[in-house]
This record gives C-alpha cells, structure tokens and sequence, in this order.
C-alpha cells in the first residue's frame, strides 16, 4: 500500500493544507504552494480538501507503486509520463502494482501534485502532515524511502476540460490586499510599486519570494516585530517586495504595503526566477466573494477552516 522512491529529484515532499491555528506556537502555515492544482487533484479523485499529496517541484522524480492505486496529477506539466509513456494530467488515473510513475524537465510551471485516493498516511505533527524543511518538520524524500497510501480500484474518470487548465505562461498580475499600513506610504511610492512590473529574483523557495525592480524610498526606522500572513508583500529596507509564502515565519519587522490575494499566489507558486510580477489593488468584497466561491466549489468548510482572501 505505497509509492517506493527510486529518484526523489530536486524537492520533492508530501504537504497538506497546512497548519491554520498553530501561529501563536510560532509555527508556519506550511502547506502547498498551488492551493489550486492541489484542490482539484483531491476534487477528481473525490477525497476530502485536507488529504495529503506529494508536492514535486522541477521534476527529476521516479517513483515505483508497489500497489493498483487510483491517482491524479494536477499542477505543472513536468512531462509526466507511465512506465516511459506520456500520460495526460488533470485527470482521475488508475495505476497497477509495478508501474514506474516518472516527471522530467518543466515545461509549464515548475509545481505538480500527486494526489492518491484517500491521501497519504504520513506522521502528523501539529495536526497536518505538511513538511517544513525551515522548521526541521519532516523531511524532503530520498531515495528508496517508501510513501505509505492506501490501495484502490476503480475508474472515476474524472478529469478537467482543457478551457479550464491554467495557462501557467500568462502574465502574473498579483491582486494587493492593502494592510493596515498602506497609509504609511506615500503616493509616489504607492505609484512606483503599482507602476512598475517587478522581476522574480533567485531568493525565491517555500519561505517567500523576493522581487527586483526600482526601489522605494523609504524611512530606515526599526519596527517592532509583529504577527505576519501568508502573502504579506514587505518593503525590505533595500526598499523590494519580498511576498512570504507557505513557510515564513510568524512574526518580522518589515513594512507592508499590503497582501496578496490567496488564490493568486496560486500563479506565483508556479513561476521561476526572471519572471515579470505586476501588482494591482482588490477590494475586500471582491476578495471574499471569489475566495467563498472557491471554497464552497472545492467542499472547503468553514467550520474547520478559516475563510483565507
């Protein structure tokens, strides 16, 4: 009942929607970085929104399965491909014991999922499986290491039209939240930062992404450290966006301007270094009616989960 590693590549761990309520104990979301690509592999198979997958980040995996297994792939094409043959994604797969489950060099995006029916049953710490490398929870996958999951039969065929598949080549418009301390920039700066298409530096992971462009001016004053989200876009003091993703820690001292729309950052966990970022303003009431709408899609309850824009 598993997945046995014969090449783990470049990163390759297993993530759920991460740790919502652990903040105060100074612990990071976690979680996938393409909340999208991740729901629907869930969706087609028909497990619950929580159930964990492997996040694949550039390929150069090879996995054998060591049981007939119900998978789905979604996320960035990675030349996915079954005991050597191309295989489509965005679709509900079955699998026999043996088959030899491949992704190679990017070609749209660098950020896949496999999702399994029913999740994988790796260790939970904190209530979520979600490896943190930064924070020393769980580790990245090796090889010949072994993926526990359950065995299953049966085909859902299940799959995504195409019109619907995102076009992870399309320019990256990050809709801004603006923070309690947008005020606290003036309008020529509010004008550079909205102006001006940033670049995706190197300094760019799981924490957060750290973006080139023309500098903002600003005061050189120390904050005080204090609580920060996912998606929060700092103004580091060399004046650049850096925008903090999944594993960032809870609390830091920059200001921001503001926070990126969570569906959003969805596109930006897809994208690598040298890619042209633009940002523009959302309102609240728009933020929330998309988020709700994706929620109710994907079966995301409110009573177990904090309604995220």
């Amino acid at each position: 009942m598993s997945f046995k590693v014969i090449k783990p590549g470049f990163l390759m761990t297993v993530q759920d929607y991460g740790r919502l309520t652990h903040g105060e104990q100074g612990l990071a979301q976690s979680g996938v970085m393409d909340e999208h690509a991740y729901a629907w592999g869930n969706y087609l198979l028909g497990n619950h929104y929580f159930d964990a997958a492997l996040e694949i980040i550039f390929g150069s995996v090879e996995l054998e399965a060591l049981d007939d297994m119900l998978i789905c792939v979604c996320g960035a094409d990675l030349d996915f491909k079954i005991n050597n043959q191309i295989v489509d994604i965005w679709n509900s797969i079955q699998i026999q014991k043996g088959n030899r489950l491949s992704w190679h060099l990017p070609k749209h995006g660098i950020c896949t999922y496999l999702a399994v029916k029913n999740g994988f049953e790796t260790q939970k710490f904190f209530n979520s499986r979600s490896v943190n490398l930064r924070e020393h929870i769980g580790a990245k996958m090796t090889q010949d290491e072994i993926i526990t999951c359950q065995a299953s039969i049966g085909q859902l065929d299940r799959f995504i039209e195409p019109k619907y598949i995102p076009n992870y080549h399309q320019e990256v418009v990050l809709r801004l939240l603006p923070s309690y301390q947008y005020s606290e920039f003036s309008d020529a700066q509010k004008t550079l930062f909205f102006s001006q298409t940033y670049t995706i530096s190197n300094a760019n992971d799981r924490t957060g992404c750290r973006l080139q462009g023309a500098p903002i001016a600003i005061k050189k004053d120390k904050m005080i450290s204090e609580g920060m989200s996912y998606g929060s876009v700092e103004i580091s003091s060399d004046g650049l966006p850096i925008i903090l993703l999944k594993d960032a820690p809870t609390i830091g001292g920059y200001l921001k301007i503001g926070t990126v729309f969570s569906l959003d950052l969805a596109q930006l966990a897809q994208q690598q270094s040298g890619t042209k970022v633009r940002f523009e303003l959302m309102t609240i009431h728009q933020a929330q009616k998309e988020r709700l709408a994706f929620n109710q899609f994907f079966g995301i309850g409110a009573n177990s989960i904090a309604l995220k824009i």
